[in-house]
């Protein structure tokens, strides 16, 4: 009775964890179509806009490293309130901006609170937890709330600031994340008096870095991450020259989400003993990606580029799953914020890189388009992490 009573009270603490998970990603999905437009207000060049965009993905990486040490040292409580509060206040920020040079400050400070908070959400969900089907299960709700707030994030801003305006978009994710803010100070009261937590062992992050395996899961990360970021900045482009509008742009995206989401769902019970494990996940997943990357330039059809993003959404689900459990399985609860950190470091230089490097080799090579480059790049991922994770 008393062992059914404590899972109870574990799982009803599992409620408020991802509505701060679902905030904390809300919040950057949300300014997927606003963003740029946004910046063009103040007259910003090509390069200024570019700068605007990546000066978030780059802080966010020192803020997932810190982050992660922080977790290890202390807890996962204090990054993850200090993530909460400082991006409610960078939100505020936006609306005060005057000139993109002010946006590129708010937008390193955003990543840089990002890069606490994201690590911190997550370890939360895992820190505690030994392994087994409970964990893979808080996996794939982890991921499928990321999924969820890819779908409906985008929607909500664009008609936020079609009806309001840009502030209002950012007044109402700043309401948002304040009301996390809330839910993670009740959250943390609530657990302040659990004694699991794990002193950190004195193991560097050196030591943790030379691990197979989670060298494996961060170059699987690095691909995966890296064509995701290219198909979000390269696919209106090449749906446009198909003749597509926004709106069935947007749903080309929000079918590779909610396949992402489905994929991840069924990931614990389905799909991982089918599979047969988290490598397998990410090699199978880096195939789809990889397909479906080719698809999407061959395609002369919208039917073609549905079918594309669908599979695209299987492999990404497939993947990230696989990644997130890498991770779990082989790091100790003791430094597995360290290693999270790092992960999800691996997750943001991906975004930060491929995208440019594609669109360059694009620019000077017209007849490569970025998805073919994209595509290569998961293609050495997979073989990279494929000679990692099998090394004893």
């Amino acid at each position: 009775m008393k062992d059914t009573t404590k899972y109870r009270r574990n799982a009803l603490l599992l409620i408020p964890i991802y509505l701060i998970v679902f905030s904390a990603f809300f919040d950057t999905h949300a300014q997927m179509p606003v963003l740029a437009p946004y910046t063009l207000t103040f007259g910003a060049t090509p390069f200024m806009l570019g700068l605007v965009v990546g000066s978030y993905s780059i802080f966010n990486i020192f803020g997932n490293f810190a982050g992660g040490m922080v977790i290890d040292k202390k807890s996962w409580q204090y990054p993850l309130l200090v993530g909460l509060i400082g991006v409610s206040f960078a939100l505020l920020f936006y609306t005060q901006a005057t000139s993109a040079y002010h946006l590129v400050i708010i937008r390193a400070g955003h990543g840089l609170m990002g890069g606490f908070l994201v690590p911190a959400s997550l370890a939360c969900l895992t820190i505690n937890e030994e392994g087994g089907s409970s964990r893979d299960l808080r996996l794939a709700l982890f991921g499928a709330t990321i999924g969820l707030a890819a779908v409906t994030g985008p929607l909500f801003a664009g008609i936020i600031a079609n009806q309001l305006g840009f502030h209002a978009v950012y007044y109402s994710l700043a309401m948002l994340m304040t009301a996390a803010v809330v839910i993670a100070l009740w959250l943390i009261k609530k657990q302040a008096s659990r004694s699991e937590y794990f002193i950190s062992p004195p193991i560097s992050s050196k030591l943790i870095l030379a691990r197979a395996k989670l060298q494996g899961a961060f170059i699987f990360a690095l691909g995966t991450m890296g064509s995701t970021g290219t198909l979000a900045s390269f696919l209106p482009t090449r749906a446009q020259s198909l003749g597509l509008d926004h709106a069935q742009t947007g749903m080309l995206f929000t079918s590779f989400a909610l396949t992402a989401v489905i994929i991840q769902i069924s990931w614990p019970r389905m799909l991982k003993p089918l599979i047969k494990g988290n490598f397998r996940g990410c090699a199978t997943g880096l195939l789809f990606i990889l397909g479906a990357l080719i698809l999407a330039a061959v395609s002369n059809t919208s039917t073609g580029l549905y079918i594309a993003l669908i599979i695209y959404g299987f492999g990404f689900g497939l993947s990230f799953q696989g990644m997130l459990g890498l991770v779990m399985e082989n790091s100790h609860p003791a430094w597995r914020g360290r290693a999270i950190g790092i992960f999800f470091a691996a997750y943001s230089l991906g975004v930060a890189l491929l995208p440019p490097i594609s669109g360059l080799i694009w620019q000077h090579l017209p007849v490569i388009f970025p998805f073919y480059t994209s595509a290569a790049a998961a293609l050495l991922s997979l073989i990279a992490g494929k000679i990692l994770c099998t090394k004893q």
